[in-house]
């Protein structure tokens, strides 16, 4: 091949310019401390870096998180530890106010200073935090009393399947609850009124209907079956299985068909049998009333290892008996006051419409079925009069929905509650009212009678605060192992990324040497032009 002087100036040329690159390069991992500084310098590397910036992004955040929880709980324990103190002095002036030697004037400054200790204790109920209101459950930007010490919130939207939350996610898939509710601090009172002689208590659900029953079984391809030794019954009716074609052995064993025409051809239009596919034998029946309707009778071959139903939701609840008309007062309360259906989590206020009439169980439970029905769906809720008794019935209808996960004999029971709604007025700050009557009045006696209520609200307080601590420690441990493990991710970015620096320092004079040899090559290498011949 015929080697040029155009050819080696080209070569010169592009080997000086690619160890002046390779010098640049070392330059900028100096300058920047870093080793890659586009991905196509190292995409695998690059990828890695990369997901450990996404790990510490997420921590950082996390970390946030949690000392925001951190600090709702601290600000929560702190108003309910000063909620504790106020009724330890309560309780000492109520000790004080019981004793009988009190002038009247001493009797008086003993109230003064409880009525301080009420207000103090409204203005905890109220305390914030970034701006919400802690104890107001799902309104925090709503006081939770209001200065006379009632509610300010709505609080017929809470139930025990329906109790408010403020979750911080703290790590991947999980989520602290830092919500301690109003209503568990100061209480509640109860409304009294006719709903509750309707359907008084507290209710559960008092039934549950089979929608089918279920057989399983592991079956025995390789066995030869005598008369009788698959027999079952169905609620006590025996079904016959012809066992004259099931006839198998380990060389010829039967077929599934064969199986399933025998079992079929004996339940008639009482079910159906098929393998599932865990290759069991699973018969089915519609019939059902008992969670063992289908029972397995015979000996041998099938092993049965589930005799269950499946449930669907037929809860009922049935109140008391009442008169059968209601007073003008009676239907007054019927209208202003809602009654709260929970339907498995799925909370409803219901109340008759405007032009029903409601004069009695017969036309209440007509009017509170159509609200019913258009809150839940229809036929999902069914309240009527329980055949004329005078007894108001609430039915639930609808299937309960099994979960994926979990196998289809589970027994699943519906949940179905009614709540009542409560008055404004705080359970603590009526007792508070009394006990200051009582002192208003000079009645010593029912003072004293005041510190077992007042011992409730302080047992209360305390049980609040070691429940606040329990969840104060978890997220103090959660903190602890967020800063160990964003101390981990560091150090893995740097492995990845970070230059080693005096390595760097060796590689980048390496590259200076290299590119100035390949310049003084270069002047040996270009043939001298005319313009040195005439010097």
């Amino acid at each position: 091949m015929r080697i040029t002087n155009n050819m080696m100036t080209s070569n010169l040329l592009y080997n000086v310019n690619k160890n002046l690159e390779y010098m640049s390069k070392k330059q900028d991992e100096l300058a920047t401390g870093k080793r890659i500084h586009r991905p196509s310098d190292d995409p695998v590397l690059a990828s890695k870096v990369l997901a450990r910036r996404t790990d510490l992004s997420e921590l950082e955040q996390y970390d946030k998180n949690t000392r925001d929880a951190l600090g709702w709980l601290e600000i929560t324990e702190k108003a309910l530890e000063d909620n504790g103190n106020i009724f330890q002095r309560i309780r000492e002036l109520t000790v004080q106010g019981a004793n009988g030697t009190n002038t009247a004037e001493d009797t008086q400054k003993i109230k003064l200073e409880i009525k301080a200790m009420k207000e103090q204790l409204i203005s905890n109920a109220n305390t914030t935090f970034a701006g919400r209101y802690i104890f107001s459950g799902f309104e925090t930007d709503k006081k939770l009393m209001n200065e006379d010490g009632t509610y300010n919130i709505d609080i017929d939207t809470y139930t025990e399947t329906n109790k408010p939350k403020v979750k911080y996610e703290v790590s991947v898939g999980e989520s602290i609850d830092v919500m301690t509710n109003g209503l568990d601090i100061y209480g509640t009172v109860a409304e009294s009124n006719i709903l509750h002689d309707i359907m008084p208590g507290t209710i559960n659900n008092l039934g549950v209907a089979a929608e089918k029953s279920i057989m399983k079984g592991t079956f025995d391809l390789e066995q030869t079956y005598v008369a009788g030794s698959l027999n079952f019954t169905i609620g006590g009716a025996p079904i016959v299985v012809d066992t004259t074609n099931l006839n198998g052995t380990a060389a010829t064993p039967i077929t599934k068909t064969e199986v399933l025409d025998a079992y079929n051809n004996a339940l008639g239009t009482n079910g159906t049998a098929y393998f599932d596919a865990n290759d069991r034998l699973v018969i089915e029946s519609e019939l059902h009333g008992t969670l063992s309707n289908l029972v397995f009778a015979g000996a041998g071959g099938f092993t049965p290892t589930v005799t269950a139903g499946i449930d669907k939701v037929e809860a009922e609840l049935i109140g008391a008996a009442h008169p059968a008309t209601f007073t003008a007062d009676e239907q007054a309360l019927l209208r202003d006051n809602p009654m709260i259906i929970v339907v498995n989590g799925v909370s409803k206020k219901l109340t008759p419409a405007p032009g029903d009439p409601i004069n009695n169980i017969t036309e209440y439970a007509t009017a509170i079925n159509n609200q019913a029905t258009l809150e839940f769906g229809a036929d999902q809720v069914i309240i009527d009069d329980n055949g004329g008794t005078d007894q108001l019935r609430i039915r639930t209808t609808s299937p309960v929905p099994v979960p994926p996960a979990v196998d289809e004999d589970i027994h699943v029971q519906a949940n179905l509650t009614v709540d009542f709604p409560r008055t404004r007025t705080s359970d603590l700050m009526a007792d508070l009212d009394e006990l200051i009557g009582f002192l208003d009045v000079g009645d010593n006696e029912n003072v004293g009678s005041m510190l077992t209520k007042i011992d409730v609200h302080m047992n209360k307080m305390l049980s609040l605060r070691a429940d606040i601590g329990a969840r104060t420690n978890r997220m103090d441990m959660i903190s602890k192992k967020i800063a160990s493990n964003s101390v981990s991710f560091t150090q893995l970015l740097s492995d990845a990324e970070d230059a080693d620096m005096s390595e760097v320092i060796m590689q980048l004079k390496n590259a200076e040497n290299v590119y100035k040899a390949s310049l003084s090559t270069g002047a040996k290498v270009i043939q001298p032009s005319l313009v040195d011949f005439l010097r």
